[in-house]
Protein backbone atom coordinates (compact mmCIF):
# COMPACT_ATOMS: atom_id res chain seq x y z
CA UNK A 1 0.00 0.00 0.00
CA UNK A 2 1.38 3.41 -1.03
CA UNK A 3 1.27 6.30 1.38
CA UNK A 4 1.60 9.70 -0.23
CA UNK A 5 2.86 12.85 1.44
CA UNK A 6 4.24 16.24 0.51
CA UNK A 7 7.30 16.23 2.75
CA UNK A 8 10.05 18.48 1.43
CA UNK A 9 7.73 20.56 -0.72
CA UNK A 10 6.66 24.08 -0.01
CA UNK A 11 5.26 26.95 -1.94
CA UNK A 12 7.77 29.65 -2.89
CA UNK A 13 7.52 32.73 -0.73
CA UNK A 14 7.58 35.14 -3.69
CA UNK A 15 7.47 33.38 -7.00
CA UNK A 16 8.43 35.67 -9.84
CA UNK A 17 5.73 36.29 -12.40
CA UNK A 18 6.74 35.70 -16.02
CA UNK A 19 5.52 39.05 -17.28
CA UNK A 20 7.63 38.77 -20.43
CA UNK A 21 5.65 35.72 -21.57
CA UNK A 22 2.38 37.44 -20.69
CA UNK A 23 3.44 40.45 -22.76
CA UNK A 24 4.36 38.19 -25.69
CA UNK A 25 0.91 36.62 -25.49
CA UNK A 26 -0.62 40.11 -25.53
CA UNK A 27 1.51 41.01 -28.58
CA UNK A 28 0.32 37.86 -30.32
CA UNK A 29 -3.29 38.99 -29.82
CA UNK A 30 -2.44 42.52 -31.00
CA UNK A 31 -0.66 41.21 -34.10
CA UNK A 32 -3.77 39.14 -34.91
CA UNK A 33 -5.87 42.32 -34.70
CA UNK A 34 -8.09 40.89 -31.97
CA UNK A 35 -10.46 42.99 -29.91
CA UNK A 36 -9.03 43.07 -26.39
CA UNK A 37 -11.00 43.22 -23.16
CA UNK A 38 -8.98 44.71 -20.29
CA UNK A 39 -9.89 44.76 -16.61
CA UNK A 40 -7.75 47.02 -14.43
CA UNK A 41 -6.64 45.96 -10.96
CA UNK A 42 -3.75 45.72 -8.53
CA UNK A 43 -2.50 42.17 -7.98
CA UNK A 44 -1.94 40.64 -4.56
CA UNK A 45 1.73 41.68 -4.60
CA UNK A 46 0.64 45.31 -5.18
CA UNK A 47 1.69 45.45 -8.84
CA UNK A 48 -0.51 47.40 -11.25
CA UNK A 49 -2.01 44.79 -13.57
CA UNK A 50 -4.36 44.20 -16.46
CA UNK A 51 -6.49 41.16 -16.91
CA UNK A 52 -6.50 40.53 -20.67
CA UNK A 53 -8.89 38.38 -22.66
CA UNK A 54 -10.17 38.05 -26.21
CA UNK A 55 -12.68 35.83 -27.95
CA UNK A 56 -9.83 33.43 -28.68
CA UNK A 57 -7.84 33.41 -25.43
CA UNK A 58 -8.90 33.02 -21.81
CA UNK A 59 -8.12 35.68 -19.25
CA UNK A 60 -4.47 36.19 -18.27
CA UNK A 61 -2.59 38.77 -16.24
CA UNK A 62 0.04 41.19 -17.44
CA UNK A 63 1.74 43.52 -14.99
CA UNK A 64 1.87 47.13 -16.13
CA UNK A 65 4.68 49.61 -16.52
CA UNK A 66 4.59 52.99 -18.27
CA UNK A 67 5.74 51.64 -21.65
CA UNK A 68 3.23 48.79 -21.66
CA UNK A 69 0.44 51.19 -20.70
CA UNK A 70 1.25 53.51 -23.61
CA UNK A 71 1.46 50.63 -26.08
CA UNK A 72 -1.81 49.03 -24.95
CA UNK A 73 -3.82 52.26 -24.89
CA UNK A 74 -2.34 53.08 -28.29
CA UNK A 75 -3.45 49.73 -29.70
CA UNK A 76 -6.92 50.00 -28.16
CA UNK A 77 -7.23 53.47 -29.68
CA UNK A 78 -6.22 52.18 -33.15
CA UNK A 79 -2.58 53.31 -33.15
CA UNK A 80 0.39 51.21 -34.18
CA UNK A 81 2.40 49.26 -31.61
CA UNK A 82 6.17 49.40 -31.24
CA UNK A 83 6.87 45.92 -29.88
CA UNK A 84 10.43 46.76 -28.87
CA UNK A 85 9.39 49.72 -26.72
CA UNK A 86 8.42 47.56 -23.73
CA UNK A 87 10.69 45.88 -21.21
CA UNK A 88 7.90 43.82 -19.69
CA UNK A 89 9.79 42.49 -16.68
CA UNK A 90 10.75 45.99 -15.53
CA UNK A 91 7.71 46.47 -13.32
CA UNK A 92 7.48 47.80 -9.79
CA UNK A 93 4.83 47.56 -7.08
CA UNK A 94 2.50 50.53 -6.94
CA UNK A 95 3.15 53.17 -4.32
CA UNK A 96 1.77 52.11 -0.95
CA UNK A 97 -1.43 53.95 -0.08
CA UNK A 98 -2.19 54.83 -3.72
CA UNK A 99 -4.93 53.29 -5.87
CA UNK A 100 -3.74 52.32 -9.37
CA UNK A 101 -7.27 51.74 -10.68
CA UNK A 102 -8.54 55.17 -9.66
CA UNK A 103 -5.34 56.92 -10.76
CA UNK A 104 -5.48 55.32 -14.23
CA UNK A 105 -9.22 55.99 -14.50
CA UNK A 106 -8.68 59.70 -13.83
CA UNK A 107 -5.64 59.82 -16.13
CA UNK A 108 -7.71 58.46 -19.03
CA UNK A 109 -10.47 61.01 -18.40
CA UNK A 110 -7.99 63.88 -18.01
CA UNK A 111 -6.37 62.81 -21.31
CA UNK A 112 -9.69 63.18 -23.11
CA UNK A 113 -11.19 59.69 -23.09
CA UNK A 114 -14.82 59.39 -21.97
CA UNK A 115 -16.02 56.43 -19.92
CA UNK A 116 -19.46 54.90 -19.91
CA UNK A 117 -20.45 54.75 -16.24
CA UNK A 118 -23.13 52.49 -14.84
CA UNK A 119 -25.82 54.45 -13.04
CA UNK A 120 -25.03 54.39 -9.36
CA UNK A 121 -28.40 52.84 -8.50
CA UNK A 122 -27.53 49.81 -10.69
CA UNK A 123 -24.09 49.09 -9.30
CA UNK A 124 -23.05 46.97 -6.37
CA UNK A 125 -23.31 49.14 -3.29
CA UNK A 126 -20.05 50.94 -2.63
CA UNK A 127 -18.62 50.67 -6.15
CA UNK A 128 -18.57 52.60 -9.40
CA UNK A 129 -18.40 50.52 -12.57
CA UNK A 130 -17.14 52.09 -15.77
CA UNK A 131 -15.93 51.07 -19.21
CA UNK A 132 -13.90 52.88 -21.83
CA UNK A 133 -14.88 51.77 -25.33
CA UNK A 134 -12.09 51.90 -27.91
CA UNK A 135 -11.96 50.88 -31.59
CA UNK A 136 -9.92 47.77 -30.69
CA UNK A 137 -11.45 46.79 -27.36
CA UNK A 138 -12.72 47.84 -23.96
CA UNK A 139 -11.20 48.70 -20.61
CA UNK A 140 -13.23 47.98 -17.46
CA UNK A 141 -12.96 49.59 -14.03
CA UNK A 142 -14.56 48.50 -10.75
CA UNK A 143 -13.78 51.37 -8.38
CA UNK A 144 -14.48 51.97 -4.74
CA UNK A 145 -17.15 54.66 -4.54
CA UNK A 146 -15.60 57.41 -2.45
CA UNK A 147 -16.84 60.96 -1.99
CA UNK A 148 -13.65 62.14 -3.73
CA UNK A 149 -14.37 59.97 -6.79
CA UNK A 150 -18.02 61.03 -6.95
CA UNK A 151 -17.01 64.70 -6.68
CA UNK A 152 -14.43 64.17 -9.45
CA UNK A 153 -17.04 62.55 -11.70
CA UNK A 154 -19.55 65.29 -10.94
CA UNK A 155 -16.96 67.98 -11.76
CA UNK A 156 -16.33 66.23 -15.10
CA UNK A 157 -20.12 66.02 -15.67
CA UNK A 158 -20.00 62.23 -15.82
CA UNK A 159 -22.61 61.52 -13.14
Amino acid sequence: MNVFNLNGLSTPKSALYDNESAYKELLSRVNNGESIVVSVYTDRDNYPAFSIETKKVARFKVRVNQDLLIQLIGYLNNDTVNENAVKANEVEPYEEGKDFKTDLFKLLIDTGFTPQISPLFRTVYGYVNAVFNFPNGRMYFHLESTDELKDYLADKKLL
